[in-house]
């Protein structure tokens, strides 16, 4: 049976919960990701932040200036304004059909993978159709991510 920790993808790519908002954009569009796990200074997962929820509180995808009070500017906000904090984790030796079921009945598209309390990988909606592809294919070997996107 396949498990998390042979699909997913690691290590995670992480933002500190003080990361500003146009940082956390840049960083998801360099690294071809829609989800980013958000930590805390002692590495502790608390929080998750979507390519989604920077959007709703963004004018457009290459600016943020909309201001959100009198104060503050998008441009300023730290993340952990905006992020998710009950994050839906799993651990690597999760089956991978129970963490697919997950994905469905939370209605998300990825998850962190946590194990003994730190964020070790990341397994999203695109990991399952990787693992179709190489299931369908004949090979039972995940494709690089790196190899998937042509970097």
């Amino acid at each position: 049976m396949d498990t998390v920790q042979k699909w997913m993808t690691s290590p995670a790519i992480l933002a500190s919960e003080t990361m500003t908002l146009p940082d956390a954009r840049r960083l998801m569009q360099q690294q071809h990701i829609r989800r980013l796990p958000v930590v805390d200074a002692t590495g502790r997962l608390v929080g998750i932040v979507t390519e989604g929820d920077i959007n709703r509180v963004s004018d457009s995808p290459i600016t943020d200036v909309r201001d959100y009070n009198l104060y503050h500017r998008v441009a300023d906000l730290p993340i952990q304004a905006i992020m998710t904090r009950t994050v839906v984790t799993v651990v690597p030796d999760t089956p991978i059909l129970v963490m697919a079921q997950r994905l469905l009945e939370q209605r998300i598209g990825g998850v962190p993978v946590v194990d003994d309390g730190q964020v070790v990988g990341v397994i999203s909606e695109s990991d399952l159709f990787r693992r179709i592809v190489a299931l369908e294919t004949g090979s039972r070997e995940p494709a690089a991510r790196q190899e998937l996107l042509g970097v």
